[in-house]
């Protein structure tokens, strides 16, 4: 019996030590998220920015994806590029364009939204996988000029304890944190361990 309790905790520790590795990879923190990488020129430049309109993010087309996925999603990032950077724009708004030229305009693409079943991975793994994927698109509000491409992708198939420990709402939230930083480091915001090494 006593064996049987030994194994059962040192069960226990693996699961929280591989839980701790896999939410340390990503953060639903903003200003600790990880830059997504762009499919445009990294070094684009938004200081000419003081506006930015957050539009929906729309389902890709060949994709059956309700359109409130995009819509909640756009949300998420508008609240997080009001708050969580200081003010990095002069207005963070949503809404149709005011097509001035001190406009950038926020949007993209959902590619994927598949929830699947925390209770599915909890018994197999790659049972009930969840993934989130879309793209990341800033336009200038005048031309429509491609300023910036970036993708994001989210997938979750662990089994066992650690697979039933995240649900696609905390992929959303680390993909809402993402996209909010990718922006804001393009705007000339420095993370906390950037502004640190930079003294």
């Amino acid at each position: 019996m006593r064996t049987a309790i030994i194994d059962n905790v040192r069960t226990g520790l693996l699961a929280l030590v591989l839980i701790a590795a896999a939410t340390g990879c990503s953060t639903t923190s903003s200003t600790k998220a990880n830059v997504l990488k762009t499919s445009v020129d990294a070094g684009v430049d938004l200081s000419g920015y003081q506006i930015a309109t957050v539009m929906p993010f729309e389902p890709a087309a060949d994709k059956e994806i309700d359109a409130s996925v995009g819509i909640k999603f756009a949300d998420g990032v508008l609240v997080r590029l009001q708050g969580d950077f200081g003010p990095i724009f002069g207005e963070v708004r949503k809404g149709p364009p005011l097509n001035r030229a001190d406009e950038l305009i926020v949007t993209g693409t959902i590619r994927a939204y598949k929830p699947g079943s925390r209770f599915g991975r909890a018994m197999l793994i790659g049972v009930g996988a969840a993934s989130f994927k879309g793209d990341l698109v800033l336009k200038d509000a005048v031309d429509g000029r491609v300023l910036l491409t970036a993708p994001f992708d989210k997938l979750w198939a662990w089994g066992g304890i650690l697979g039933a420990t995240k649900g696609i709402e905390d992929m959303v939230a680390e993909s809402e944190a993402a996209v909010a930083t990718t922006i804001a480091q393009a705007r000339g915001w420095k993370s906390p361990a950037e502004a640190t090494s930079s003294r």
